[in-house]
């Protein structure tokens, strides 16, 4: 037998497969984290692309830094102490505000909130923005979506963004737009912006004439912004390099120096065991439906064990209120919120049967179709026999 981990909230599970049955783990191979993160910050924030130094805009009387919540807490941390120090260097400290971006997230927030604030000086403004708080509607994309930021962000004479470069399941890649629209945007712009879902075509790694890419980029232009600080992420949260400068700038480095790091292929396989990859991605269902995305061409009659914690419920409204309908062509004329994803889980289950490994509760997940277990092998033997691949990592490649 070959036992094979999986991340689950912030632990891991484990399924014991058969070795003539098992095909492999698929996973990037990415290479060596930075070791002094802050450090790296500091140097970058003083040799920007297409930028001021970030010790010239610190003479501002406010500086609002806004933070892709999505970030590990220890990079967020890093990232922010090293800004930090050179701002201070600066002007002092009087005047910033921090505002982490969750968007569609609500719950964990307070825990989180403390965590961070206990690695930064004191007297520094920390503010939470959830899709349901405070904004500033800016005006519309090219598409007519409406562009709605965090008010506080807005509020800053300077305007600096802290995101990150990883495969996205809906942009591509994330980036300064995903630090944006959903994480620092309000519930309507984010409804507004996935429903583009439609419209194009968009996936994990996929950029070019992605409409979800373009309408994000074009609100970022809107909000007006003066440096963004990007962390190329690896698959465990660790961070391979550091880059500030003008937003378009970095992400366009980015994409040209890593948008290959995370390239892998995925096997023809009889039943797919695959993770989110732990609490960054599987806090609820949603968010962690996306890691489908990471079986481009899946076999008719196989088998897909999803395993994600899902702590946070459902995620979207879309998930519970569009529960019942099976069209394809009904979910997008009644789209809302969770009804883009739920076309994907449908347009699957079409040809293969979705197991879910979760603390979801069982009747929030059976009106989707979804059996829920307690345990891998629970769901494996379940499965039935067939060749297995692992992907314990969904949300972090690019196949």
């Amino acid at each position: 037998m070959v036992e094979c981990w999986l991340p689950y909230g912030e632990t891991e599970v484990h399924v014991s497969i058969p070795l003539r049955e098992f095909l492999g783990v698929v996973e990037p191979k990415i290479g060596e984290v930075v070791r002094d993160v802050e450090a790296a910050v500091r140097e970058v924030a003083e040799r920007p692309l297409g930028c001021e130094p970030l010790s010239e805009m610190s003479e501002a009387s406010t500086i609002s830094i806004g933070v892709d919540g999505g970030l590990p807490p220890k990079a967020i941390i890093q990232a922010l102490s090293g800004l930090l120090d050179v701002i201070e260097a600066g002007r002092g400290l009087e005047g910033v505000s921090i505002i982490i971006g969750l968007g569609l997230r609500t719950r964990g927030v307070t825990r989180l909130l403390e965590l961070i604030r206990r690695g930064l000086p004191r007297g520094v403004e920390l503010r939470i923005h959830t899709a349901r708080s405070e904004v500033e509607e800016l005006g519309r994309t090219r598409r007519g979506n409406t562009v709605e930021v965090s008010k506080p962000l807005i509020e800053g004479e300077v305007r600096i963004l802290i995101s990150q470069f990883h495969p996205d399941p809906l942009s591509g890649f994330k980036g300064p737009h995903t630090a944006l629209i959903p994480q620092l945007s309000g519930f309507k712009a984010i409804e507004m912006n996935r429903g583009l879902y439609h419209q194009g075509s968009t996936g994990l790694g996929v950029v070019e004439d992605n409409p979800i890419l373009m309408d994000s980029w074009d609100a970022l232009r809107l909000m007006g912004i003066d440096a963004s600080l990007l962390l190329v992420t690896d698959h465990r949260g660790g961070v391979v390099d550091t880059l500030y400068g003008d937003a378009e700038a970095v992400w366009d480095k980015a994409l040209n120096d890593y948008g290959d790091i995370y390239s892998v292929e995925v096997e023809s396989a009889d039943i797919y065991i695959l993770s989110p990859g732990g609490g960054r991605f599987d806090f609820d269902l949603y968010h962690s439906l996306w890691a489908l995305r990471a079986l481009r061409k899946p076999k008719r009659g196989g088998r897909i064990i999803l395993v994600a914690e899902c702590g946070e419920g459902l995620g979207a409204p879309g998930l519970s209120k569009l529960s019942g309908v099976e069209r394809l062509s009904e979910l997008r004329r009644r789209y809302m919120l969770g009804g883009e994803v739920l076309h994907l889980l449908r347009s699957l289950q079409r040809s293969m049967r979705i197991q879910l490994v979760s603390a979801l509760p069982r009747h929030l997940a059976e009106p989707l179709g979804l059996t829920v277990y307690g345990a891998v092998n629970d769901a494996y033997e379940d499965a039935g026999r067939g060749r297995v691949a692992v992907i314990p990592y969904a949300l972090s490649i690019t196949p």
